[in-house]
């Protein structure tokens, strides 16, 4: 029995050594659990969408190649009988988002022949620029904002989602520490029972006891064995549990934590800006944004368009550019259409999911509260019930050593004795339970009010 007592307490010191905190054991989880890579790759993904709305913004190449031949013997009015014309037609388009703005450089070449022998070349710069609809580009760039938008939002669903997910790990991890403390109330309660066992056997061979004496000892030391063995058990199962969730070695898989710390609970009054409620601001600001845009195409299409070219035409293709004659344009288009039947509803539409929106943010807000104030009221509660077990502890290591001193004066009876050190047992564990269920409600409510992770 002294040689199990021995490699218990090198284990013991083993554990001491290799503890992690509680603060390594978050840090250990971000870096070698596939949730948080999985978490990096969906804020990547956010990214590269974001790009991809900035596609409108390339510059559009075009060709475009034609031949034409013609026999107008047959009609009066031609001035030629036979023509062949090859005409192509190169044309860069380019748009620019901000102004809303479209731009596009245009060189044509047209070569006759037959009864008509000519080449034309022709270069132009077109631009035009929107008045109303789409003025500043309002409309070409709502993919990108609304994409900017959900960057920010991705971000935070992540920290929301890393957070849950962290939590639920920390409380396993909480259970380790209680299950520690376990397991040192079951092997001193078994130490005690060996030394109890020893002495009634002594009092026994001495003719001091009865033999119920003995066989309530040897009862009570193999409650306290079996007690211990299931504490190893829980023990044991966790700790393999978490060093598989942390890449660790199985003897790496202890904890470092003060169950018994107290904790002061923060103003709830941190719930107006907390995660969830900055998450539905962004749903609102992507609708606002969306609303502008509806709101845009509502109106009329009126552009400015503007063109400059430069013309030229003679027997060949060189001569055709020495001799270029220049000419410039301007004009307006106006568009408009009746009934409006597509923004209008669309505007209808955005308008309600924002009312809903604004619904949603109350009852958030509320349920935050509700949960806060309660989880706040529920460790105040379990910090009570600390110190009401910290008497009870107390009383009943106090009930533990009268009830030895009368059993060993002969004033008592062995069943006192046992009743006693399990009620002290008993006691421990429920302090050490009470504790448990203090640090997990700490770590919820941290979650609440966006304490727990940063």
């Amino acid at each position: 029995m002294k040689k199990f007592f021995i490699s218990i307490a090198i284990i013991l010191s083993n554990f001491n050594a290799q503890a992690m905190s509680e603060y390594e054991f978050i840090e250990r989880l971000k870096n070698t659990h596939p949730f948080f890579k999985q978490q990096a790759l969906s804020s990547q993904i956010k990214q590269v969408e974001k790009r991809l709305t900035s596609a409108n913004e390339d510059w559009i190449i075009a060709i475009d190649g034609n031949y034409k031949n013609e026999n107008a013997s047959d009609i009066s009015s031609s001035t030629y009988n036979k023509l062949e014309t090859t005409s192509v037609d190169v044309s860069a388009t380019r748009k620019i988002v901000n102004l809303g703005s479209n731009i596009t450089f245009k060189h044509t070449w047209k070569d006759k022949n037959k009864d008509v022998s000519t080449t034309r070349n022709k270069f132009s710069l077109d631009y035009t620029y929107p008045l109303l609809r789409n003025r500043d580009g309002v409309n070409d760039r709502l993919d990108a904002d609304v994409a900017q938008i959900a960057i920010e939002q991705n971000t935070l669903e992540r920290l929301e989602q890393e957070e849950g997910f962290i939590l639920k790990k920390l409380k396993r991890f909480v259970d380790l520490a209680y299950a520690q403390e376990q397991q040192l109330i079951n092997e001193r309660r078994l130490i005690l029972a060996e030394q109890e066992l020893s002495l009634v056997k002594q009092k026994f061979s001495a003719s001091v006891v009865d033999k119920v004496d003995v066989l309530l000892q040897e009862d009570a030391y193999q409650r306290a064995q079996q007690q211990l063995l299931q504490a190893q058990q829980d023990l044991i199962l966790l700790r393999h549990e978490i060093s598989i969730t942390l890449a660790l070695d199985f003897n790496q898989a202890v904890a470092e934590m003060d169950l018994y710390k107290a904790y002061t609970p923060k103003d709830a009054q941190l719930l107006v800006n907390t995660r969830v409620l900055r998450i539905t601001d962004l749903n609102q600001k992507t609708l606002r944004r969306q609303l502008r845009s509806f709101k845009n195409e509502s109106e009329a299409k009126l552009d400015l368009n503007l063109g400059l070219a430069s013309e030229g035409e003679n027997s060949n293709y060189s001569n055709s550019l020495e001799n270029q004659s220049a000419n410039w344009n301007v004009g307006l288009g106006l568009s408009y259409p009746l009934g409006g039947v597509k923004s209008n509803n669309n505007i209808k539409k955005v308008e309600i999911k924002l009312a809903r929106l604004a619904l949603s943010k109350q009852e958030q807000l509320l349920d935050l509260n509700v949960q806060a104030i309660t989880l706040k009221e529920k460790i105040s509660l379990l910090m009570q019930m600390f110190k009401s077990n910290k008497k009870q502890i107390a009383i009943a290591q106090a009930r533990t050593l009268e009830e030895r001193d009368r059993y060993a004066n002969g004033s008592g009876q062995a069943s006192f004795v046992i009743s006693a050190q399990n009620n002290e047992q008993n006691a421990q564990l429920s302090y050490a339970q009470v504790a448990t269920s203090y640090q997990k409600s700490v770590f919820d409510f941290k979650a609440t009010i966006d304490q727990l992770v940063r």
